[in-house]
């Protein structure tokens, strides 16, 4: 009998020696897990994190708290398009009302943008202005490596928690953070760049650079999945309109080979009908622009461009205001 019964110890010391193993390996993963997240809230951000282009986020954020309860502001959502090729300090002069440009960049996702930008809107004074390009509906992610960029940026425990497949992102860009502090490493792009934004979310960094128009001549429209569109229009519905919030929709800036594709004309018309109110013809021919407009690509435009898109916008706004 004890020699049974030390047999049968034997047995199940051995079986649960994997279970140990696998245990002692999960501690020390979560643990290493642990001390990058520590790592990541204590060290401070290097100037190549904390003057890059999308550390502005931060900015727009304070931007929108600041201004909150502002009668008659108007706010522009959009990805970087908006940023680039629209003047909210323009838009301000000539309508006078408090305009603001929340756009920064697509493939942050702008779902993810309007729910940042959320807790700082107020339905009672705000007209929310979705100048979305056709890029940022073709892929509007809720997980992307810009995003998980933001999270880290902003240093924000609850985004991370939202979203942890982002946690490989946030400690592999400690590990470059603490690269940069030994190395000294330090941003200094001439266009994409924080200090790039002006007071109201406009980027200006690009204003005076003269650089050769892309050629967009073979430009094509991305393909947009109609469940992309659906859910797009739904979010705004469920998040924006539902809560009381005024919202205009507003053609972003395409290459003129875009408004040949008939395919445009029909998203559009979905996005003309978030509209409240009475929606004006958005006259899309008027958001199709020559080359010549156009700064590094198929959604920035320059210093004429800005001026043309700008005008543009004032024009539909001048008319939702007259409705």
């Amino acid at each position: 009998m004890p020699s049974s019964t030390s047999s049968s110890e034997t047995r199940l010391s051995d079986a649960s020696r994997p279970q140990a193993w696998l245990a002692a390996l999960l501690a020390c993963v979560l643990g290493i897990v642990s001390l990058g997240i520590g790592a990541w809230l204590v060290v401070p951000l290097t100037p190549v994190s904390s003057e890059r282009y999308l550390a502005a986020i931060e900015d727009h954020v304070d931007m929108l708290a600041r201004s909150k309860g502002q009668k008659g502001r108007i706010i522009l959502l959009g990805g970087s398009g908006a940023a680039f090729s629209i003047s909210a300090q323009d838009l301000g002069r000539s309508l006078d009302r408090p305009v603001y440009n929340g756009g920064i960049q697509a493939s942050i996702g702008i779902r993810n943008l309007i729910d940042l930008y959320l807790p700082h809107l107020d339905p009672e004074n705000d007209l929310i202005v979705l100048v979305p390009e056709l890029a940022l509906l073709a892929d509007d992610a809720r997980y992307s490596v810009t995003w998980c960029d933001v999270i880290y940026l902003l240093k924000d425990v609850s985004l991370l928690a939202r979203e942890p497949r982002c946690a490989p992102n946030i400690l592999g860009r400690t590990w470059e953070e603490v690269t940069y502090h030994y190395t000294g490493a330090r941003e200094d792009d001439p266009v994409y760049r924080r200090s790039g934004f002006n007071a109201v979310g406009d980027l200006t960094s690009h204003l005076d650079i003269d650089r050769t128009a892309p050629n967009l001549s073979g430009y094509t429209l991305p393909e947009i999945p109609p469940e992309n569109l659906d859910r797009f229009t739904s979010y705004i519905r469920n998040t924006l309109i539902a809560r009381g919030f005024e919202v205009a929709y507003i053609p972003a800036a395409m290459p003129g080979p875009a408004c040949r594709n008939p395919a445009v004309d029909a998203f559009v018309a979905q996005l003309s009908a978030l509209t409240t109110g009475d929606v004006p013809d958005p006259a899309i021919d008027r958001f199709c622009l020559p080359d010549e407009m156009f700064f590094d690509g198929s959604e920035h435009l320059n210093r004429n461009g800005r001026r043309i898109q700008t005008e543009s916008v004032r024009a539909m706004l001048a008319v939702l205001d007259a409705r």
